[in-house]
């Protein structure tokens, strides 16, 4: 290793002596045999380099690179949100040779030029908001109590006026940007930009570890990232153009469940919107989508019901069991596999290809749940948080939506509502909508990036006329 690094300073070193070669274009390679990357770079009218990076098995398009720097033949790309860099060296016209380096990890990684493509090529995203804004926008910076969380955000509010209405918009689940982008989609710079157009001020924020916000994900639920709005609330509390007394949350998707967490704990919240938002626990949502996409699949009814059986068992054990030591679940989940595979004949294990898997192998996929994020998302009911929220609900659902299932969470967040006597609550579902509430045809996670369309316009309208009449 120490000689290959060593080479490596005496290339970089060496490299501005060499004509300059051109960096534009699409570069492939893999960090290891699994996992293939992508870089894009192009320049800028002004000369500037940019790109952009893929990981397609991981299902990650269009991670905006946060510095791309080229001096003669050496190029080193930053990565910010994940905390890594690529440093190479062009071997060729259409060769670098470097190092992908993250963390405590130095990986050799060669990427090879596309000869077929050529500079980043961007979908069209044509609601994304652009200058001249007509409106204000301030990139603010604040910290929580204990200031163990820094973090960085965008407020927008109306030129005129004062004493707005607020809200603070909270990200679905994964590490977000501020914008919530995903395949070069900002859904929340679009919704920020239509309310605030109509009157309200919103703040939109960078998920923990992403952009410039800082602080622990590894250990972090959903209640610590419940106490990062809190902060982001008493934030908002401090700004005169605000009226305190005034201030609510819009949470998509995971930022759904995490909504009424706060409301909770912070009762003074003045009104909730869940877009795609949770009434039902984890373990129930992960059910179905860890067995639908069997359906249709060529296996028996009799091997469905017993992979379904078999997947209930397990997240329901996780969800009834959440106190209990890893170790301990782990171990009598071991036990139970065992037991279902011995009553099974040959001809369904084939089907569900576990006839060579053992407690062992089964239980080392499991643990991958037990993570602190993913097990308390599975043990915890959304219901227990929806029942102690007194403000005005607003939930909506798009009916194509095949991660947050529609109809049973929706019904779910207004029976838990009016079980605590709160009957201020609206809710619809609104037909031909996906996920993240586009207008969609086969609606699958992969058709997201081939719409053009980032939030469905009469979405944007029934939202801004609600809150124009529930926020007095």
């Amino acid at each position: 290793m120490k000689s290959s690094v060593y080479l490596l300073m005496l290339l970089l070193t060496g490299a501005s002596l060499l004509a300059q070669k051109s960096v534009t274009g699409t570069w492939k390679g893999r960090i290891t045999p699994q996992l293939r990357i992508v870089f894009h770079f192009d320049r800028s009218a002004g000369g500037a380099l940019y790109g952009t990076l893929d990981s397609p098995d991981q299902g990650v398009n269009g991670m905006d690179l946060s510095a791309v720097r080229q001096d003669g033949d050496s190029l080193v790309a930053e990565v910010q949100v994940a905390h890594a860099r690529y440093a190479a060296v062009f071997t060729s016209d259409s060769t670098l040779s470097g190092f992908w380096i993250q963390g405590p990890a130095k990986l050799a990684v060669v990427l090879t030029r596309e000869s077929n493509l050529s500079g980043v090529v961007i979908p069209r995203r044509p609601q994304t908001p652009g200058p001249p804004l007509d409106y204000l926008s301030q990139d603010v910076e604040y910290d929580n109590p204990d200031h163990s969380v820094h973090y960085g955000a965008t407020l927008t509010y109306p030129r005129s006026g004062r004493a707005f209405a607020s809200a603070v918009l909270i990200t679905g689940s994964g590490l977000q940007d501020r914008d919530e982008t995903i395949f070069y989609h900002k859904p929340f710079a679009v919704i920020a930009d239509y309310l605030t157009r109509q009157g309200f001020a919103i703040l939109r924020v960078d998920d923990r570890s992403i952009g410039k916000s800082t602080g622990d994900v590894s250990r972090a639920t959903s209640a610590d990232f419940a106490g990062d709005v809190l902060a982001s609330i008493a934030y908002l509390k401090t700004r005169k153009e605000l009226d305190s007394l005034k201030i609510g949350l819009i949470g998509h998707s995971e930022g759904g469940l995490i909504a009424p967490i706060v409301a909770a704990r912070y009762p003074p919240v003045k009104f909730i919107i869940s877009l795609a938002g949770t009434g039902i626990s984890g373990a129930d949502i992960l059910l179905r989508q860890q067995t639908d996409p069997l359906k249709g699949q060529g296996i028996s009814q009799a091997a469905f019901e017993a992979y379904y059986e078999l997947t209930r068992y397990t997240l329901f054990y996780i969800h009834d069991h959440a106190a209990e030591p890893d170790s301990l679940v782990l171990g009598r989940l071991g036990n139970y596999f065992d037991g279902w595979k011995s009553s099974l004949p040959d001809s369904i294990l084939n089907q569900l290809h576990v006839k060579e898997v053992g407690a062992a192998q089964y239980t080392r996929q499991i643990a991958a749940e037990l993570q602190p994020w993913l097990k308390y998302f599975i043990s915890t009911d959304p219901a227990t948080f929806w029942q102690q929220v007194h403000c005005p609900v607003l939930a909506l659902n798009g009916s194509r939506d095949i991660q947050v299932y529609p109809a049973e969470n929706i019904a779910a967040i207004a029976r838990a509502l009016q079980r605590g006597g709160n009957h201020r609550v609206t809710t619809m579902i609104f037909p031909g909508l996906n996920h993240l509430f586009q207008h969609c045809k086969q609606c699958s996670v992969e058709e997201y990036k081939e719409l053009e369309e980032t939030f469905s316009p009469e979405v944007l309208a029934y939202m801004a006329a609600w809150m124009k009449k529930n926020i007095k």
